[in-house]
């Protein structure tokens, strides 16, 4: 027999108390009869605490849109360096994966202490596979992003990272022998086709619109995207995330500071040269990466994935509105058939869930 409650009115708190009291509690409590006065404080207590289950989820949209939305703004000002000052991609690779790793792992020890930061490295197993994950994911994703924007726009190079996604249901495939599920499939297909429209003229589906560079250094940042999914795997079963990223961020750092130390050969500093920098450290990365990962306290891992796709949208719309960056017919097509298989295997996800 279902449980429901009784009210002697039909006044709000009634209908408060039956559409909100009820559908929450029915199965889990004895039928219970409530005064006018008792509904009234019990409708109440469920709009405070309801309103706190709906800021708690905002919260959580609210953060995973700002990570994504830093991550898009990051595309169109990282052009307009590369395309306005003579700002070189190894220096900025230096000075914003080694800042953003310092603020990052400061926020992880703070967090965690610095007992459970060092901890992954105190094992050479899981010391061999952040090391990897710092090198093929995280620095190669962040390195040939650049390189991508470089060479094309940042939203091209947005768009051709959202094929990592694909590149995982293939490896997983390849690797593991597990076939694609419908969706799957369908996505990877998807995919291939607007990919197919991204890179070719819009005169001639036959030929190539994008450089060969383009092509390259987009098909290695999808690669870098999936690995920098993959490799973690097991380590985020163990260490947050934070301490994972931090670690990585530092290494790529250091690695890039060796390469094109920042206090050498650094570009003349200009206020739109700080201001983009600045902007590109603090809130494109290491703000991105903090909010983004924080929103999972909140919303699913499926709905941050859907909200993600504010990155290459906000990618193309600052591109285009900013800095005069013009997309052929082909070109939106294939961005937004490529787009589309985020929602589509995150929806389906959900589903299976």
């Amino acid at each position: 027999m279902d449980k429901i409650i009784f009210v002697k009115t039909a006044d709000v708190a009634k209908w408060l108390t039956l559409r909100i009291v009820a559908p929450a509690f029915v199965g889990s409590i004895p039928i219970i009869r409530l005064t006018d006065r008792d509904a009234c404080l019990a409708s109440l207590f469920l709009l405070i605490k309801g309103s706190d289950h709906l800021n708690q989820k905002l919260k959580g949209v609210l953060l995973a849109m700002l990570g994504a939305l830093c991550w898009g703004i990051q595309g169109p000002i990282s052009q307009f360096l590369f395309q306005e000052t003579v700002v070189s991609t190894e220096w900025l690779m230096g000075i914003k994966m080694l800042v953003a790793g310092i603020i990052l792992s400061i926020y992880a020890i703070s967090r965690e202490g610095l007992h459970k930061f060092m901890a992954p490295w105190h094992h050479v197993k899981e010391g061999s596979k952040l090391l990897a994950y710092a090198l093929f994911g995280i620095t190669l994703v962040q390195y040939m992003y650049f390189l991508t924007i470089k060479v094309s726009d940042a939203g091209i190079a947005t768009i051709l990272q959202s094929l990592g996604t694909i590149i995982i249901i293939i490896l997983t495939l390849i690797i593991y022998h597990k076939l694609p599920t419908k969706a799957e499939s369908f996505s990877v297909v998807l995919a291939l086709v607007g990919t197919w429209f991204l890179v070719t003229s819009p005169s001639s589906l036959l030929k190539l619109n994008l450089s060969t560079k383009t092509i390259i250094f987009g098909l290695l940042l999808a690669f870098a995207g999936a690995m920098q999914t993959m490799i973690p795997v097991g380590l985020l079963k163990k260490y947050s995330s934070f301490i994972l990223l931090g670690h990585a961020m530092l290494i790529g750092g250091i690695i890039f500071t060796c390469i094109h130390p920042f206090w050498r050969d650094y570009p003349k500093l200009t206020m739109p040269v700080l201001l983009g920098v600045s902007f590109i450290v603090l809130f494109g990365t290491a703000l991105a990466y903090i909010c983004f990962t924080s929103s999972l306290k909140y919303i699913s891992a499926t709905s941050a994935g859907l909200l993600a796709a504010v990155e290459p949208v906000s990618a193309v719309i600052g591109t285009v509105c900013f800095l005069g960056t013009t997309f052929t017919w082909n070109q939106l097509l294939g961005g937004v058939l490529v787009v589309s298989t985020i929602f589509i295997l995150a929806l389906f996800n959900k589903k299976e869930g």
